[in-house]
């Protein structure tokens, strides 16, 4: 018995596999199952009609339809599954129509072909396979109905006794073989909704879990988030702090550098050569210091907003040629400068970020042009764009690492100072924020140019300019002219009134506020107020004097080594006259006493 069992779970599961779908070994299943129902049923009911009928016949087509049908068996076993399921629907159709024929005075077309149909839904997996199948059902349903009305082909002939016999095991074979089909579908629909009810209850567990994940997942985003801000807060203000502390030495630095630069008619070359490399040197530095300060303003996303002021463009522009000949003389480089002749006087503009613009393109130009070549520096307009172009006559950039020049940390070298790697990630910035694009182009071992393109807005205001040629300002004077400097720190204050006596300004000082209050009364052409006093804030010593009625017309230059565009807007609005950032340049503080003391201003001899 235990044998018998095990061969006849052997032949149900027959070509079934555990790498098929669950759903692909149910119907392997129940093919078998119909299959073998069908060779049982076969053989005894048609040597039941034999016996009784006398029909020979139909025994002979029942053992043929039985031999087929272990034909099906045998498909599956070797894998073929879609083959045995289309070879099972044929062997059904064709019995069907040979036995609705044959049978047709007793069997009623609509039972066989109701267990045609339920066998195509059953065993052929939905596809083309299937559709072709039901139109096959369908067309022998009709031929039969068809038959039965008009006997194309006639019917055996059997006894009252016989049609009975055979439509009552008819309907019990269509019955037992749907049932066994229905019944395998019912219970393959319960595991499979037993399956299903177990995974959603388990994704409903790891939901809950991923839920609980995500959830303890965003809180450590938050607090790593908030840590990570912090951070960065804390390294900005740690940054800003340490870069206004380098200004003050540096602010010594810078004016000694500058000092023995402009006394520098009498000395041999050769001290000459070491004053511009301690001015070089200076600024370098200042220039890491405003690069690092612009840095963090670009990471903590508050840089400071574009404000356009007139500037008069050749004086401008003049003036930082001349600064950073001195970084070209190192390397005998001319720096040629043209300015298209049908340029505005004037444009509205943001002069500290421009400034930056050029001052970094000028100094990435210096670096990599050749020794004894020149530095081309142009600037033309169009009818609504302007255009810097800086063309040095280096090696060139190779088409694969034009790419990476405007990547934060690229560096390189220049003299003895080595770059931060910032310059031209920043430029490519402040030129986006101004509303401008930056163009490279370059010729491999004739050199490189880059191009800013900034929107072109003529000033079409009264511009206050100076009489006298701001490249020549080394000859004017102020002879006459008391001056007060508000600076707390000793050397800058040394140095600021050493440079300011030899151009004949009388100079009094204040180390504080109230000291500056005071002096104030003495009525000085003009105060360099510092913003970093001790006691009373520059800024606070600004708006008492511009709300005293007898000094509120003494201009005043503001002096800081904070950077922020806000801050200093803050202060031009209070009433400075000018804002200087520390270290004090020389040449652009003449401009500004220029520009305020121009009718007293007179030029030696």
């Amino acid at each position: 018995m235990k044998e018998i069992t095990v061969l006849f779970k052997s032949l149900l599961h027959l070509g079934t596999s555990k790498r098929y779908e669950k759903e692909d070994n149910h119907r392997i299943v129940k093919i078998n199952i119909i299959t073998a129902l069908l060779i049982v049923l076969s053989l005894g009911l048609g040597s039941a009609y034999w016996i009784l009928s006398g029909y020979f016949s139909i025994f002979v087509a029942t053992v043929i339809e039985s031999i087929v049908f272990f034909g099906v068996l045998y498909l599956n076993k070797k894998k073929k599954h879609v083959a045995a399921g289309i070879t099972l629907q044929m062997i059904i159709n064709l019995a069907i129509i040979y036995y609705g024929l044959t049978l047709s005075a007793a069997v009623d077309p609509i039972w066989l072909t109701l267990f045609l149909l339920i066998c195509c839904l059953s065993f052929i997996k939905v596809g083309a396979a299937q559709t072709y199948c039901l139109v096959i059902s369908a067309v022998s349903l009709l031929f039969l109905e068809l038959n039965r009305s008009m006997h194309f082909v006639p019917p055996l002939d059997f006894s009252p006794g016989m049609l009975n016999f055979i439509y009552y095991c008819t309907a019990f074979t269509v019955l037992t073989l749907t049932s066994v089909s229905l019944v395998s579908l019912v219970h393959y629909n319960a595991k499979l909704f037993h399956t299903i009810s177990q995974r959603n209850l388990q994704l409903t567990a790891l939901n809950r879990d991923l839920h609980t994940a995500n959830t303890r997942l965003e809180q450590q985003v938050k607090e790593r988030t908030a840590n990570l801000e912090k951070a960065v807060t804390a390294k900005n203000i740690y940054v800003r702090e340490l870069t206004h502390e380098l200004r003050t030495p540096l602010n010594a630095i810078y004016s000694i550098a500058q000092l023995k630069l402009l006394s520098g008619k009498d000395k041999g070359q050769s001290e000459k050569k070491i004053d511009e490399d301690l001015f070089i040197a200076c600024r370098n530095l200042q220039s890491l210091i405003n690069n690092t300060q612009d840095k963090c303003k670009l990471d903590s996303g508050n840089f400071d907003d574009v404000k356009k002021e007139s500037i008069l463009l050749f004086s401008w522009i003049t003036n930082i040629v001349n600064i950073y000949q001195y970084f070209a003389n190192e390397k005998r480089v001319k720096i040629e400068l043209e300015v298209q002749p049908n340029f505005p006087s004037a444009i509205l503009e943001d002069s500290i970020k421009l400034t930056k613009i050029v001052n970094n393109i000028l100094v990435n130009a210096i670096k990599f042009t050749r020794s004894n070549t020149s530095i081309f520096l142009r600037i033309y307009r169009d009818d609504t764009h302007w255009y810097i172009a800086v063309k040095d006559q280096g090696a060139g950039i190779s088409p694969d690492r034009i790419s990476t020049l405007f990547k934060e940390f690229t560096r390189t070298t220049i003299n003895f100072a080595e770059g931060s790697g910032l310059g031209l990630n920043i430029t490519n910035h402040l030129v986006k924020i101004l509303g401008g694009t930056i163009q490279v182009r370059s010729i491999m071992e004739e050199g490189t140019e880059f191009v800013v393109t900034l929107p072109l807005v003529p000033f079409t205001g009264e511009v206050k300019s100076a009489s006298i040629e701001l490249r020549e300002n080394n000859l004017i004077s102020f002879e006459g002219k008391k001056i007060l400097v508000v600076e707390d720190d000793i050397m800058t204050q040394r140095y600021l009134s050493l440079l300011l006596s030899k151009r004949g300004f009388s100079i009094m000082h204040a180390d504080n506020g109230h000291e500056a209050i005071n002096k104030a009364f003495n009525q000085p052409d003009i105060i360099i107020l510092d913003m970093s006093l001790p006691g009373k804030s520059g800024k606070d010593v600004l708006i008492e004097l511009k709300s005293t009625p007898t000094l509120k017309n003494i201009p005043v230059i503001a002096a800081s080594a904070d950077t922020d565009e806000t801050n200093i807007q803050e202060i031009l609005l209070e009433g400075a006259c000018d804002y200087m950032i520390k270290p004090i340049d020389f040449n652009i503080l003449i401009d500004v006493l220029v520009k305020n003391l121009l009718t007293g201003a007179i030029v030696k001899n």
